[in-house]
């Protein structure tokens, strides 16, 4: 999802994903849904116990996102992007409001006018690629797990799209094209979005996350509600 074909594109719109475009943690509800297919007690609880004391601790999104994805080890690549397949049908069965329609809409009208909407998220690739097709999004720079003879060993690959690792994978992604930053837009709701806010040139706030409301309204950043 990462071509780089479209070369002409006017601008780049950078958009994360849970709670600014989507209604749902994906990483988590994802987890949730596997453990309902694919029953394995033991890790489930260890799971949980874990990610409930890193939440409790207010550890840093990127402790918790590593040691999310070291739950994964031993998994099949194929088995994951079926699972995530079906749990986005789920999604869509069973949560209300589950897009955040506001948001959708200025994604719309980016394409409308030529700019090209990029996905930016610690989640999955395949967690995304879902909401990715259903809005014609053709990049995506997210978690990318290593794997050996089709499993994934439970560790992540650089950049870690969290935090300053969501600029640095902008960046990253801009070098390879000939839009400057100062030209694109990016979209976030929580503090762990400022730094890839602060690498584009036109920042919007969703409002309801955590602390980067506030910061918004200090710098005069627009406020977006997500509905």
């Amino acid at each position: 999802m990462n071509d780089m074909s479209d070369r002409g594109a006017a601008s780049y719109a950078f958009f994360d994903v849970d709670d600014t475009l989507i209604n749902v943690k994906s990483m988590f509800s994802f987890q949730d849904y596997w453990y309902s297919l694919v029953s394995t007690p033991e890790e489930q609880e260890a799971f949980g116990t874990e990610m409930g004391r890193l939440r409790a601790e207010n550890a840093p999104w990127e402790i918790l996102n590593r040691r999310y994805y070291s739950y994964f080890a031993g998994r099949s690549v194929s088995q994951v992007a079926d699972c995530a397949e079906q749990w986005f049908l789920h999604l869509e069965r069973t949560v209300e409001d589950l897009f955040h329609t506001a948001i959708i809409e200025k994604l719309g009208q980016h394409q409308a006018k030529g700019d090209v909407p990029v996905f930016v998220s610690g989640s999955f690739p395949a967690a995304l690629a879902p909401s990715a097709r259903r809005f014609g999004v053709e990049h995506i720079l997210a978690t990318t797990m290593e794997v050996t003879e089709g499993r994934y060993t439970g560790e992540i690959l650089p950049p870690q799209t969290i935090g300053a690792g969501k600029a640095e994978a902008v960046a990253g992604f801009l070098a390879k094209t000939q839009v400057p930053a100062t030209a694109c837009y990016a979209y976030g709701d929580d503090i762990s979005d400022l730094p890839m806010l602060e690498a584009v040139g036109h920042p919007f706030v969703v409002s309801g996350g955590r602390g980067l409301e506030e910061h918004a309204r200090k710098v005069g950043w627009p406020v977006l509600s997500p509905r």
